[in-house]
């Protein structure tokens, strides 16, 4: 049997293996692909199609066991020996393992052939720890060996991404493309440059590439669901992420932000649960169920949630507005604008705290306060509807119609943020026929 190079392993003989299925097989695919190899116990080809699977749904102890079980059947061709080196080191690579991931790579140089290999294994042990510098000088011993090393070039392309110059990532992956036009890999991480380039719609039409090439695969499922407007094609496919790999933290905290922010609450508590299950310390997941809690009106849980939070990660933003938010919707406006301004001073990339604090403040009637963190918050996002509403709504109570009418007229006119409009447009209607 011949084994092409890579840390990747052969895309060609997974799909030739598996033409009729309707993906690689992730976590959906796994039980046909272990059935497959089990009538054929001797085909190194179907041994690692299961094991790749296993890896990329996550299941990493069952993984590194089909390839210890697969090892024999390389026999004495060094690319077949190579091949399930690198993928072991892929498995220890998802895993967090750099020790034993790079102890794995090492092994590749020993065989005959194989420096390339071994050079590109060693490139995206690198990667693990975001060392671009070394995955680079590793990459590019790679490719002194062997012009066409397919894994050389992507780990090439993601050194030049993690050092921030999106030019050379983009040479890199695109010749990686050139060489293997249908690898989901190459694909995604291409997908990733370009949006970092401001080339967005470029960025996804790759990102779309890859899931259409490998629709099972997780990873490539949750960056494009990141890289779309929120909607219910962002939910399907982070569903199906979570679904390919069940222990994808990332893909769960996303899943029920989507669904929070789209209403479904119990959904959204369903997958915060997965979250925190997966990862019990995992800090979004927790402040999603804080979330969650304030959405249902469970106000103490909320409160309780942001605050625990606090107590290990001090400077967290979003848990001091979810103490604020909780505060304020138990009437304890005063705990709450000190919560607001404190959640204001730890992020400024945001003006969720000031909208926020301007909403509580008038809805408790203090709008001098409401006016005040309206006023901020219009000055430090111009272009925010909702800042332009809240800062109306003050005005409005203040008898002071001009103000409130330009206030809703900007609401109306800005680019970001959601807003109701007709709503806004029944309160200009209002001050405007008061005026």
């Amino acid at each position: 049997m011949r084994v092409r190079s890579g840390a990747l392993i052969l895309s060609a003989l997974v799909t030739a293996f598996f033409a009729a299925s309707a993906g690689w097989g992730q976590e959906t695919q796994v039980e046909g692909l272990r059935a497959a190899a089990a009538m054929r116990p001797r085909d190194l080809d179907a041994a690692l199609a299961l094991e790749r699977a296993l890896r990329r749904a996550g299941r990493w102890n069952e993984a590194e066991t089909e390839l210890r079980r697969a090892t024999p059947l390389a026999g004495p061709d060094p690319k077949a020996a190579a091949a399930i080196d690198v993928e072991l080191a892929l498995v220890y690579i998802d895993r967090g393992d750099f020790a034993r991931a790079f102890a794995t790579c090492e092994k590749v140089f020993a065989l005959a052939g194989a420096a390339a290999e071994g050079h590109a294994c060693v490139a995206n042990a690198h990667l693990l720890r975001q060392r671009a510098s070394e995955a680079l000088i590793e990459a590019a011993q790679a490719l002194s060996r062997d012009a066409g090393c397919f894994d050389a070039y992507v780990a090439q392309g993601r050194a030049y991404e993690l050092e921030l110059d999106a030019g050379r990532a983009e040479t890199s992956l695109r010749e990686a493309l050139r060489l293997r036009p249908n690898e989901s890999e190459a694909h995604r991480a291409l997908g990733r440059v370009l949006r970092s380039q401001g080339k967005k719609d470029e960025g996804i039409a790759e990102l779309r590439k890859a899931v259409d090439l490998d629709p099972s695969d997780p990873n490539a499922c949750f960056e494009l669901a990141m890289a779309i407007a929120p909607g219910s094609e962002r939910a399907r496919l982070l569903e199906r992420s979570t679904r390919e790999r069940p222990s994808f933290t990332k893909a769960w905290v996303a899943l029920a932000t989507e669904r929070l922010e789209s209403g479904r609450i119990s959904d959204a508590k369903d997958a915060a649960d997965a979250a925190a299950r997966i990862a019990p310390g995992n800090v979004e997941a927790r402040l999603l169920l804080g979330r969650v809690a304030l959405a249902e009106g469970r106000l103490d849980d909320a409160v309780r949630a942001g605050q625990q939070v606090l107590q290990s990660v001090a400077n967290s933003a979003p848990a001091q507005l979810l103490v604020a938010d909780g505060s304020a919707r138990r009437g304890e406006i005063d705990v709450a604008i000190e919560a607001y301004q404190a959640a204001w001073g730890l992020d400024h990339g945001t003006p969720t705290a000031l909208v926020h604090a301007s909403d509580a403040c008038h809805a408790a009637g203090r709008d001098t306060s409401a006016r005040a963190f309206g006023v901020r918050a219009t000055q430090e996002f111009p272009q925010w509807a909702p800042a332009w509403e809240a800062l109306g709504n003050a005005l409005a109570a203040q008898g002071e119609r001009q103000g409130a009418r330009e206030a809703y007229s900007k609401a109306l006119a800005a680019r970001d943020g959601e807003v109701d409009h007709d709503a806004l447009l029944k309160k200009l209607t209002a001050v405007s026929a008061q005026w």
